[in-house]
């Protein structure tokens, strides 16, 4: 049976460089990081108070509906512009079968929290207080009553790996016939219970976030959200739509070997690689760049390389590879969607982001770490990969738009 093939034809963004893609790939070229001090986390004690926050201006125009959960109005946003990209919407007929399939780690956090402020103290919440959107599902619901989203809709959670594995999963749908399109992503914010757990961690970075660098300590908390638009390949060229790439493969695994450490052997994280090129029907052979987790944590860097070792053998070394999060932050669940655009994009234009900051001088580095500046590349197929707590592993197998044979 001829698997049916699943294209991006639509793209949005909101990241720390601001709203759109254009203004997030803009930024990620420049090497200019949106970490820095964050305000609201002066005072409290922090060994630091690092992040990467989408610009004030971003929410300042929230109205008190769209103001209920910061990450569903990001969300919004990113799908907005997916749905201009790709020419279709903004609300969809109830007969049209346009699913979605979001991700996150954070969502409805800053509610949760005040309902349980209020509760410990007897304050009460006030009438008027959204309750609902302290539900992990809020964004789901949000998007899909924004848009009329009837096709098939379903939330994931899986840590880090959780917009990767909303990615393939809409694919899925699209690939089996059980919607018509999918829009899939997500998107999280900085939340402070996030920040003062990985803090106390020792996990969030003094300086700057340096994977792969022996002088590294941890990375910085990052916001955003972003939007595919997802369709089957026929449905793309019978209506003239532009394609960005193709979700070739997709691949999970979970390493089974601790709550929040990576495996010691990056085998359970390779699992994730070989069972997405497996799907792509690709040999790693064919892959030209790895858009890395990269974290800048001593555990995930040297794991993740030996992975890149496990799954490219001895062309390890051939294999461009770079990271994001020195850049926007880790944007925890939104993190696999954000890389996932970045990829697409370098796909595009061919040409790979910088990674800033490090020296690059992991001994345990098998790859060829993008440094300095962007490089151009002759880029065919790639692989997004995100590794969350609890052992979840994810990857996504990107194809350029002139690989996609009609």
């Amino acid at each position: 049976m001829t698997k049916c093939r699943v294209v991006v034809t639509g793209i949005g963004a909101v990241s720390p460089y601001g709203v759109g893609v254009d203004a997030y790939w803009q930024g990620l070229l420049s090497g200019r990081t949106a970490i820095g001090p964050v305000p609201h986390f002066e005072g409290h004690g922090y060994r630091s108070t690092l992040g990467a926050q989408v610009p004030a201006a971003v929410t300042d125009g929230m109205t008190a509906h769209e103001a209920q959960e910061k990450g569903a109005f990001l969300v919004a946003l990113a799908a907005d512009e997916a749905l201009r990209m790709a020419g279709v919407g903004p609300r969809f007929s109830s007969g049209t079968q346009v699913g979605c399939v979001l991700g996150s780690l954070c969502a409805g956090i800053e509610n949760l929290i005040a309902m349980a402020e209020a509760y410990h103290t007897g304050a009460g919440l006030d009438d008027n207080f959204p309750g609902e959107a302290a539900l992990v599902n809020y964004q789901l619901e949000f998007l899909a009553a924004r848009h009329n989203l009837t096709g098939p809709t379903s939330m994931v959670s899986t840590a880090c790996a959780s917009t990767t594995d909303a990615i393939g999963y809409g694919a899925d749908l699209v690939r089996q016939g059980d919607c018509d399109a999918v829009l899939v992503g997500g998107g999280d914010i900085l939340a402070a219970l996030i920040h003062a757990g990985f803090n106390s961690l020792f996990s969030i970075t003094t300086t700057s976030p340096k994977p792969f660098d022996t002088g590294r300590d941890g990375f910085a908390i990052g916001e955003g959200a972003g939007i595919f638009y997802l369709e089957t390949l026929d449905s793309a060229l019978a209506r003239g739509a532009r394609i960005y790439a193709e979700v070739s493969g997709y691949g999970l695994s979970n390493t089974a070997f601790h709550l929040t450490a990576t495996s010691d052997d990056g085998m359970g994280e390779a699992q994730s690689v070989e069972r997405a090129l497996a799907d792509a029907g690709l040999t790693a052979r064919q892959i030209d760049y790895v858009n890395a987790h990269g974290t800048a944590t001593v555990h995930n860097d040297r794991t993740e390389m030996k992975a890149i070792g496990h799954v490219f053998g001895e062309r390890a070394g051939e294999v461009l590879v770079n990271s994001n999060k020195p850049l926007i932050g880790h944007c925890m669940g939104a993190a696999g969607i954000m890389e996932a655009i970045s990829t697409v994009l370098s796909l595009e234009h061919q040409l790979i982001p910088p990674t800033p900051h490090t020296a690059g001088n992991e001994p345990a580095l098998s790859a060829d770490l993008v440094m300095g500046a962007p490089r151009p590349a002759a880029l065919t197929h790639a692989i997004s990969q995100s590794f969350g707590f609890g052992g979840a592993c994810s990857c996504v197998v990107l194809s350029r738009v002139n690989s996609v044979e009609a």
